[in-house]
């Protein structure tokens, strides 16, 4: 072998920077197609998770007669004051969490409620009932720092300890916000029910859950049964929230959903949405920090998908909806015999 022949052996430095940039350029182009990929299995999840959820509450009214109550509510001299279970706890055994729904406790008072915070040795754990992580409550874009999250605010009125998480909030209508708002509605399907749902500052709520699917006029393949709640929103943190506050929200965005609140003012805005707000709100930079911005941001459906967000239907389908769809036709989708004609496309 010649000297020449010997010094042509490998690459040059020049060569090789080449290959590099190739390289780089062909990971650059596959890198979001792979996120792509991830993000359209995540959605199937997500979609495969709220049609169980749809269809786990059509099993309970085949039960039962009724669809189960969006939010039970009662109230008494406990130091929680308000207190109950919410549609979650209700479908438990038809998403197969019969076991879990066991340990319930259903007494109606509100010491009994607390004691599904509760462990077996009566101490606050991530042993206790409301904490335990179902893996179909939880959309797999969801922005959730931890499924389980520890509620510590003092106030009276506020339960402490662990609590599940849930991605997925029950169609109340056209207005949901903070339990005592009197112009909270009931014109969905899942909302407030119980012996303190229809208090006179509530003249819009009723005392008894949705009777059956007969009636839902509007038509079941046009009314939303559910839809996705989003948990990620830095304005809400820094602007409503003001690093860290509880001024208006006792708790960060992504601590609130708990599936399996059982007292507390403030149940309705952990399990229960609306359409006030358009679809994929989120806390604006103009915002000012008050309970409506709150109200706002914590009723909104939403999702990590992009552009839109899974909804459950009424007759069992899944639908992904736009979030550029047209305000009075979303409104229209959240009621359930308002007599308005909508077409889905």
């Amino acid at each position: 072998m010649t000297r020449a022949t010997r010094n042509r052996v490998g690459f040059t430095l020049v060569e090789l920077l080449v290959v590099i940039a190739i390289i780089g350029i062909l990971i650059g182009m596959l890198l979001p197609a792979v996120q792509q990929v991830r993000e359209a299995a995540r959605r199937t999840t997500c979609a495969n998770n709220i049609r169980q959820l749809a269809l786990a509450c059509h099993n309970y009214e085949g039960a039962l007669e009724e669809f189960p109550p969006g939010l039970y509510q009662n109230r008494d001299s406990s130091s929680i004051r308000y207190f109950g279970h919410t549609w979650y706890v209700a479908i438990l055994p038809q998403m197969e969490q019969r076991n879990l729904q066991d340990l319930w406790n259903f007494k109606d008072t509100g010491n009994d409620a607390m004691s599904n915070g509760l462990d077996s040795s009566g101490a606050a754990t991530r042993d206790a009932p409301a904490a335990q992580v179902v893996p179909s409550f939880l959309c797999p874009s969801d922005m959730l720092s931890n499924d389980v999250v520890e509620l510590t605010y003092t106030g009276s009125g506020y339960p402490n300890g662990f609590f599940g998480l849930a991605s997925y909030l029950g169609n109340c209508g056209t207005y949901s916000s903070y339990f005592n708002s009197s112009t909270m509605q009931d014109n969905g399907v899942l909302f407030m029910t119980g012996p303190n749902s229809g208090q006179s500052w509530q003249p819009n709520l009723v005392k008894n859950a949705v009777p059956s699917e007969m009636l839902i006029l509007d038509g079941t393949s046009n009314t939303f049964m559910m839809g996705e709640r989003y948990h990620n929103d830095p304005n809400f943190e820094t602007i409503v929230r003001a690093g860290g506050s509880t001024s208006y929200s006792r708790y960060a965005i992504d601590e609130w959903g708990a599936w399996g609140w059982f007292g507390g003012g403030n149940g309705t805005t952990h399990v229960l949405g609306s359409t006030q707000m358009p679809l994929n709100y989120r806390t604006p930079v103009t915002a000012t920090a008050g309970y409506s911005e709150v109200n706002n941001r914590m009723s909104a459906f939403g999702s990590g998908h992009p552009a839109g967000a899974n909804f459950a239907m009424m007759d069992g389908s899944v639908q992904f909806l736009k979030e550029s769809i047209d305000f009075i036709t979303y409104q229209a989708l959240s009621t359930r015999e308002a007599g308005e004609v909508v077409a889905l496309e």
